[in-house]
């Protein structure tokens, strides 16, 4: 238990020491002969060394004094005078003076050394406590939150904030505590602030002035130990800096808790300075992360051109050639060659076109400026709306449609209707020519699954994983059907902004894509063409 400030003053101590030399002498006194002169000069003894433990070893030097000259004057004979007959008892009393003397010395340091070792101790645990709660935060801001809590509950001040200046106007970007710790910076503490970040040590502010602590002592202008208790009421401003940077300052709001010594700046700077590091730690991670997404979107960008350049070149090849061919005066063709030449010019201008989309429709959905607009809508009439709309892709297949009238799903019409249109297309492309493709719509509990299936190979068990992946083709049909790897990235981007999830199963025999969608309320007569 650490006493009252007033009790664990000097002069309290010597007042103190002379009050219990005077009981005790008064105590002992009448029955120094029943006691005896060794055990009357053991009691004074402990009475020095007390004295020494407890306000120091000035204090002790005092009380041993005093208590060698009460013991002389009142238990050594001749009574009630400093004269001493016997030379043994000189002796006693020199020996007792040193012993009190040393025996306080080293009690007093062992003090001393004790509670430098529980302030250090107290220290370390806070800044442990500090590195544990911020090595797991990727954002700034957390960091800079978790910061203002270990403050508070470290230090104890009334509350914490952290402050920036960016184009001279400070703001706060952290705080914890009080409610008031996270208030706007007022004039005088923007100053306060600056005068911090300029001088790199903490600056105090008390109702006696200002100062400006150094990283070994604070100079304090209120003047002794009131003045420093004073300026730990009400502000302390800690620069976060590392190196030549600056991030700002740490405000501290209200007294500081004594924990950590009479000055605790030393304290306040080593924390400001791990704090720093941490929140650099922070930024760089972020910086990395953003590097990083930087590195993936070059990948994405090189994978982009190297997918769809052939994508984009084959058929403008067969559209060149055919155009010149065409115009080629020297050659009478035929009119099958002319259809021939101008059925290849429309069917590679469908593929293009179809690449071109595709590259629109993803980067609409990557870039978030589709706006779904959710409405009850009829499950068997998207399922319609998409077999017609798919229709040139699934000539001579047969596609049926098995769903309730009654089922309703809640969802976006153009966003779901465009998703089952290509799995439609996905099916009639990679599935055995002539075999059907099957449309489904049932209910499970609050959702409707709509499956799209084919009767095809399927997909095997190592593609599954990757089907929804950008630029992903599996290695079987990589050859056998051309293709630019996103459509199924493309119906998973739509399906997700309309509400709902997609999976992809595959059997023994054939693939089935499941939407999952949420169940509507009322069916919408009309389907978004």
């Amino acid at each position: 238990m650490r006493l009252p400030e007033i009790l664990r003053q000097e002069a309290t101590g010597g007042v103190l020491t002379v009050l219990a030399t005077a009981a005790l002498t008064g105590a002992l006194a009448p029955a120094q002969h029943r006691v005896g002169l060794l055990n009357e000069g053991l009691l004074f003894l402990l009475l020095a060394l007390l004295a020494s433990a407890t306000w120091g070893w000035r204090v002790g030097l005092f009380a041993a004094v005093v208590a060698n000259l009460s013991l002389n004057f009142f238990f050594v004979p001749p009574l009630h005078t400093l004269t001493v007959q016997d030379p043994e008892n000189i002796v006693a009393l020199l020996l007792f003076i040193v012993v009190a003397i040393i025996g306080g010395s080293l009690l007093s340091s062992a003090q001393i050394a004790a509670a430098e070792a529980r302030r250090r101790q107290a220290e370390t645990q806070v800044l442990l406590s500090l590195s544990r709660a911020m090595i797991g935060r990727t954002h700034p801001e957390d960091a800079l939150a978790a910061l203002c809590e270990e403050v508070v509950g470290a230090l104890r001040p009334d509350g914490a904030a952290v402050l920036s200046s960016s184009g001279g106007a400070w703001r706060v970007l952290a705080s914890a505590g009080s409610d008031a710790a996270g208030r706007a910076p007022a004039a005088e503490e923007r100053a306060l602030a600056e005068q911090a970040l300029t001088s790199n040590a903490p600056v105090m502010l008390g109702r006696t002035g200002v100062s400006a602590a150094r990283p070994r002592r604070m100079a304090v202008r209120a003047g002794g130990r009131r003045g420093i208790e004073e300026m730990k009421r009400a502000l302390t401003l800690v620069p976060l800096r590392v190196g030549e940077r600056a991030f700002g300052v740490l405000r501290l709001d209200g007294r500081i808790s004594t924990v950590f010594g009479e000055h605790p700046e030393q304290l306040l700077v080593t924390f400001a300075g791990e704090a720093a590091l941490a929140v650099q730690r922070v930024e760089l991670a972020a910086a990395a992360a953003h590097a990083e997404a930087l590195r993936e979107a070059d990948e994405m960008k090189t994978a982009l051109m190297t997918s769809i350049s052939h994508d984009l070149k084959t058929p403008l090849a067969g559209i060149k050639t055919s155009v010149s061919s065409l115009l080629d005066a020297t050659v009478r063709w035929s009119r099958e060659d002319v259809t021939a030449f101008l059925e290849t010019i429309d069917s590679q201008a469908d593929r293009l076109n179809r690449v071109i989309s595709d590259i629109l429709d993803l980067n609409r959905i990557e870039s978030g400026v589709v706006a779904p607009v959710f409405r009850s809508l009829s499950a068997r009439g998207l399922l319609e709306e998409a077999r017609r709309r798919a229709a040139s892709s699934w000539q001579g297949r047969e596609v049926t449609i098995d769903a309730p009238a009654a089922l309703t799903v809640e969802t976006d019409a153009a966003l779901i209707t465009q998703a089952l249109v290509n799995l439609i297309e996905n099916a009639a492309k990679y599935s055995t020519a002539g075999r059907a493709v099957h449309l489904r719509a049932t209910a499970a509990g609050d959702r409707v699954e709509v499956t799209v299936a084919d009767e095809g190979p399927g997909i095997a068990s190592g593609d599954l994983a990757h089907v929804f992946d950008r630029f992903y083709r599996a290695a079987e049909h990589s050859g056998r059907v051309k293709g630019s790897g996103l459509g199924l990235a493309i119906v998973k981007g739509f399906v997700t902004l309309s509400g709902g999830s997609v999976r992809v199963e595959s059997p023994r025999a054939g693939t089935r894509f499941v939407i999952s969608l949420p169940a509507g309320v009322a069916a919408d007569t009309g389907v978004a063409r």
